[in-house]
């Protein structure tokens, strides 16, 4: 059974890259188009292609009909991706960075009132000592502040946590992998459209740049598709709460493709949080097999 998970734990890992790339990326992309646009064509554009490729899985059976099944997920999935690129362009990355983290807390706690599934609170240190390590990496040796921004990201956080704990909550319910990301692309993709066209102007469209381009393009069908399909396989076999863990790794990826993308570097209390993280994966690693 460990060894089973292993491959699980490696797409989390896997999908953390390829989110890390997305993030500077994305960050490049905002100087031609708004966020809005970005999130709506990203989610047209992978919605469409999805639906082109796996139709005869999505369309399986007639669980579609139960929207209470997955609703949830979906539209705590518009949540995370809306509140979450509206953060990114009224405060700092490295804020939203560390506070977009804090699913290692939520994840827990809600996995517990909606799968009635008993709190660990042997791993509460541990997840702590996690958090700890983000706010190090992240703020990356600056001051610390709390802002709208920072609010809009604690509410993308719990949006995160719901996705993870609703998408377990809906595959225990015979619903399928390719159901669930169509669910939470399709609906993510009418409400930012919505949104988009009710305070945006559609001339952004146009005045869109080949880069930006090119960026929604690997953002729709890398880390859409490709990291939305790592992570729902991985709740088939780990728990939401084990996957919000392992999601810490995200803002050292993130970190490692800013040096590489955008020349940013990490000061030794930025590597000393990275440290912490790793550290604190090991233990949760060892308490679970406890």
């Amino acid at each position: 059974m460990q060894d089973r998970n292993l491959k699980y734990i490696l797409f989390i890992l896997i999908q953390s890259l390829i989110y890390g790339f997305g993030n500077p990326l994305t960050k490049t992309a905002y100087e031609t188009i708004t966020p809005l646009w970005l999130i709506a064509l990203r989610f047209t554009i992978s919605t469409v292609l999805f639906l082109m490729v796996f139709r005869k899985h999505i369309f399986a059976d007639t669980l579609w009909l139960k929207s209470a099944v997955w609703l949830p997920s979906a539209l705590c999935c518009a949540g995370a991706y809306i509140t979450c690129n509206i953060a990114l362009n009224i405060t700092t990355a490295t804020n939203v960075g560390f506070i977009m983290s804090m699913p290692v807390l939520f994840a827990p706690l809600l996995q517990s009132l909606v799968l009635r599934r008993k709190y660990q609170i042997r791993k509460l240190p541990v997840q702590l000592v996690a958090i700890g390590g983000l706010f190090l990496l992240c703020c990356n040796g600056g001051l610390f502040a709390f802002g709208p921004g920072e609010a809009l990201a604690v509410l993308d956080a719990l949006c995160l946590a719901g996705v993870l704990v609703f998408t377990e909550k809906a595959l225990g319910s015979n619903m399928n992998v390719f159901q669930v990301t169509t669910a939470q692309m399709g609906v993510t993709m009418i409400i930012s459209i919505i949104l988009a066209f009710a305070f945006d102007n559609t001339n952004v469209i146009a005045g869109a740049d080949v880069r930006a381009w090119l960026v929604i393009l690997y953002l729709a069908v890398v880390c859409t598709i490709g990291g939305y399909l790592l992570q729902n396989a991985s709740v088939t076999r780990l728990s939401s709460s084990a996957v919000a863990m392992l999601q810490c790794t995200q803002p050292i990826l993130t970190a490692f493709a800013s040096f590489l993308l955008l020349g940013e570097t990490l000061t030794g209390t930025g590597l000393a949080g990275g440290v912490i993280i790793i550290a604190a994966l090991i233990a949760d690693s060892l308490i679970s097999r406890r």
